[in-house]
């Protein structure tokens, strides 16, 4: 009898939790569409680190700009569409039978010779063209060309802008070049077909929020020929710089197990996708700002095989996460690594001082 109780409880305490976790992701949406749109509403210009650029008198900046779109997927398997004034109000995370899986739109980059993001996981987008009246046109026109996804029309509906970042490539900053990251959300029952230009994309996944948390972040993204402290201080001994050739950077596997199992989940379930670097920084700035995770994903940025490397890069992190609270979350390693290093000179300054104050009063 006690076997034929816990079964049913025990799957009655699955649902729960599955409901738990969808109801999290419509408030996580609910507080990202309410943010965006105050942002907007105040006239705050996301690009604000281009234009501090441009105002600096360089040349003007260049830009591109993706889509991250979303959609909700029904626990109850029925499509319908999303109710605005019902997500913004709350009521729709406290429906009955609302419970909602939020997706999120990755794409994999077709590999080609000379390409330096080719074969790597990104959001629909590309580079700002003369005929852009801005950033939203840019993905927008980007995002028609690339999966065939028109959000212009009324399907989908456009939040707001997340802060520009720095574009990198090639394990480098590439100078006067701005990322936009933009967001939009289905709002009606039914996705469009996507039409994938083979010239630019392999294939798409969406993907759930909760497969993007912290937890789920692995180091085994490894980048052989991280040559940048050679090029920074080549006088160094080989033996310090050796320390520095393989480095592995923050990434999240999405593997087609992942995907909420719907039939236009993928595209192709065994292509593979690694999010991380500018991708995976757009994704974790909107978890953050809708509140899905209380610290970056990838953060710290970058990590060595060297233990006493690690140990600087930690206290670096820690340094900068302090600086800038409201752009990092310190993990607590990083911060008693900072600890350590700002204690150790103030220890060795303190035995020198002991055996010096000994030597002048020894020969008294």
């Amino acid at each position: 009898r006690a076997t034929l109780c816990i079964g049913p409880v025990l799957a009655h305490a699955i649902v729960l939790v599955a409901m738990v976790a969808m109801t999290a992701d419509i408030a996580l949406l609910r507080r990202l569409e309410e943010l965006l749109r105050r942002q907007q509403k105040r006239q705050e210009a996301p690009g604000a680190v281009a234009a501090a650029s441009s105002a600096a008198g360089g040349p003007p900046p260049r830009r591109a700009a993706v889509a991250m779109v979303l959609r909700v997927r029904w626990s109850d398997g029925c499509s319908r569409p999303l109710d605005l004034p019902l997500l913004r109000s709350g009521e729709l995370e406290r429906a009955a039978g609302a419970e909602g899986l939020v997706e999120l739109l990755y794409i994999l980059r077709t590999a080609r010779e000379g390409d330096r993001w080719s074969g790597q996981v990104a959001f629909p987008g590309g580079k700002q063209e003369p005929s852009d009246r801005d950033d939203r046109a840019t993905s927008a026109r980007e995002t028609l060309e690339e999966v065939g996804l028109d959000l212009e029309t009324p399907c989908f509906r456009f939040l707001g802008c997340l802060s520009d970042r720095p574009v990198t490539g090639g394990g480098r900053k590439i100078p006067n070049f701005f990322l936009a990251p933009l967001l939009w959300l289905q709002v009606e029952a039914e996705t469009p077909g996507l039409r994938l230009q083979a010239s630019e994309v392999a294939a798409w996944r969406w993907v759930p929020l909760r497969a993007l948390r912290p937890e789920l972040v692995t180091f085994g993204l490894i980048v052989q020929d991280f040559r940048q402290p050679q090029q920074w201080a080549p006088w160094l001994p080989h033996a310090v710089l050796s320390a520095f050739e393989a480095a592995s950077f923050p990434a999240i596997p999405l593997d087609a197990s992942t995907t909420s199992g719907s039939a236009d989940a993928t595209s192709d379930d065994g292509a593979t996708f690694t999010l991380w670097g500018l991708t995976l920084m757009a994704t974790s700035d909107a978890l953050v700002l809708g509140g899905g995770t209380a610290r970056e994903l990838a953060w710290p940025p970058i990590q060595f095989r060297s233990a006493w490397v690690n140990f600087a890069v930690a206290a670096l992190c820690g340094a900068a996460a302090l600086r800038r609270p409201h752009a990092h979350r310190p993990r607590l390693r990083h911060i008693f690594a900072l600890a350590a290093l700002a204690a150790g000179p103030a220890l060795a300054g303190f035995f020198v001082a002991q055996r010096l104050a000994r030597w002048v009063l020894g020969t008294r």
